[in-house]
């Protein structure tokens, strides 16, 4: 009987012992590079019969060229980089990796806060010009100031926890909320334009589905109070770039912090990188070596769990 073919088919992180035990599983395949056409993709997975993706999109076309393929197994929170419904149609089992960052993502959540009330990439840099002047950096604290959380499942939670020992008042808004969780952290749950209008910062933590795309638009943004902070360590397009880049230029938002962006890599011409009230990095918030690990734990287990006839994180 054939082995299984694995293939990882762009960057994950896989310590030793990850790749031991996917030999154990099967004929094993690794791409430490994304691919850079459709045709160099397709070719990585033409043969496997499970494919590990972490940053790569399976689309309907790339899908159905994969003659072989029963199961694709996503090393993220995330769903959408396998087109589901076309992975339905053919019988192709998809998982992810729920939970494995809510600690690394809500630490790094407020760091961006801190970083933009502090305006410390500002600092480091006029210091590294050989400037030593601490006038333009006067900043904020966030004790007293209100939080709100568009998003309070287990990251946004998390961050209400951390926000509450820095003494702010914390909203949030859910399409499912939990009153018992949010009593137990002391934070409380309003509809959407209230959270906007009420919020110094807003920080967003939800999936991207055709719901939430573009959730934070101008319309949303005119809701928020003149010099507030936005928040994003989500997935890029839950906010309408153009118009944040406008409430930033104009002052109507006081800065921003971003991990992720709509279009990623972002084209060299983003009117972001032109503010220099903007804090942005390449989507590392879940990027530490605890969260990594356990991610690529999960995300073999998973395939484990199919080849003994079993499902467990089923996108």
């Amino acid at each position: 009987m054939p082995k299984t073919k694995i293939a990882v088919i762009d960057h994950v992180y896989l310590e030793d012992r990850h790749v031991r035990r996917l030999r154990s599983l099967g004929d094993l395949e690794v791409f430490k590079e994304p691919p850079q056409t459709t045709n160099e993709l397709k070719d990585r997975i033409a043969s496997a019969d499970v494919v590990i993706v972490g940053w790569t999109n399976l689309t309907r076309k790339i899908i159905s060229s994969a003659k072989k393929l029963k199961m694709i197994s996503i090393w993220a929170t995330t769903c959408h980089y396998a087109d589901l419904e076309a992975a339905k149609e053919r019988g192709i089992l998809v998982t992810h990796v729920p939970g494995y960052a809510t600690e690394s993502v809500a630490e790094y959540t407020m760091a961006l806060l801190l970083a933009t009330f502090r305006k410390v990439t500002l600092a480091d840099k006029h210091v590294r010009q050989g400037k030593f002047d601490y006038r333009p950096f006067g900043g904020r604290e966030l004790t007293g100031k209100t939080l709100g959380l568009i998003g309070t499942g287990a990251i946004g939670c998390r961050v209400a926890e951390i926000a509450r020992a820095f003494k702010m008042e914390v909203l949030g808004h859910d399409k499912y909320p939990d009153p018992e969780r949010a009593a137990e952290i002391g934070f409380k749950y309003v509809d959407l334009n209230t959270l906007l209008k009420q919020s110094d910062v807003v920080s967003i933590h939800v999936t991207l589905n055709p719901e939430t795309e573009r959730l934070v638009g101008k319309k949303e943004i005119a809701l928020m109070k003149k010099g507030s902070v936005i928040i994003n360590t989500s997935q890029g397009k839950v906010i309408d770039e153009k118009a944040l880049a406008e409430a930033l230029k104009s002052g109507k938002l006081c800065c921003a912090g971003l991990d992720v962006l709509e279009e990623e890599p972002p084209s060299k011409n983003n009117p972001l990188f032109k503010l220099e009230n903007v804090v942005l990095s390449p989507h590392i918030g879940f990027n530490t070596v605890e969260a990594e690990a356990r991610c690529s734990d999960i995300c073999v287990d998973n395939i484990a769990k199919f080849m003994e006839g079993k499902k467990q994180n089923v996108c």
